[in-house]
């Protein structure tokens, strides 16, 4: 009996170190996405994916499916695994559903951010409003830093989920387009925190709704000409 335990002890643990692998794969192919590096029509293939990686090519199969899943990618049957189009479309339908999932998250997180987390978000955005030309990462790191810690403020671990997926989409289109210009004004940034530290949960949702409209029409109007 004690060897079985022993051969499905292991096989567990491979099982686990295995998921590690492939989410380590996962948040790298990601990241290539974010930056850019990867851009839509790309083809991607296994073997020098997995050469680039540094990893096998059964992790980097499943999380390439798991970017499929959430259509990033998507399989041709005479090309491969490629990088999906994205749309202007598709993307303000990414901030619709944004702005409804994330009204209610800071609804629900009002009032249990503490107050010093608050103010290290509150100068962080600071900085990044009063800096001249902020890099798209720095920009991505403060709004991370925000929306991130409103998720999981709301106590709802699937909606802090949805969330990360929709905010992970807005940034890869963002290096599609190269959106290194746009900014919301820094009071709707501190009318947000201002509302979840006052624990009033519609004022924070009406916030939030209004912080995500602002970001919805500024992309639009530099998308169309409307802003420079």
């Amino acid at each position: 009996m004690g060897e079985v335990a022993d051969v499905s002890d292991d096989a567990g643990q491979a099982a686990v170190e295995r998921q590690s692998l492939t989410a380590k794969v996962y948040e790298q192919l990601t990241d290539l996405l974010i930056r850019g590096e990867l851009r839509p029509g790309d083809v991607i293939t296994e073997r020098r994916m997995a050469e680039q990686l540094n990893a096998s090519r059964t992790p980097i199969r499943e999380a390439l499916g798991r970017l499929e899943a959430e259509g990033l990618v998507f399989k041709q049957p005479t090309r491969g695994v490629t990088v999906s189009p994205f749309s202007t479309e598709a993307f303000v339908d990414i901030l619709n559903v944004r702005q409804l999932l994330e009204a209610e998250a800071a609804r629900l997180a009002a009032g249990n951010i503490p107050k010093p987390r608050l103010d290290e978000i509150r100068t962080t955005l600071s900085r990044i409003a009063a800096a001249r030309q902020p890099t798209l990462s720095e920009i991505w790191e403060a709004d991370d830093l925000l929306h991130g810690e409103i998720a999981d403020a709301a106590g709802n671990v699937l909606m802090a989920s949805l969330i990360r997926d929709l905010r992970r989409r807005t940034h890869v289109f963002n290096a599609y387009r190269n959106m290194t210009s746009y900014r919301v004004a820094a009071e709707d940034d501190n009318r947000l925190l201002d509302a979840l530290e006052s624990g009033d949960g519609e004022r924070a949702r009406a916030a939030m709704a209004d912080h995500i409209e602002a970001v919805k029409v500024a992309i639009i109007k530099r998308l169309t000409g409307g802003a420079r």
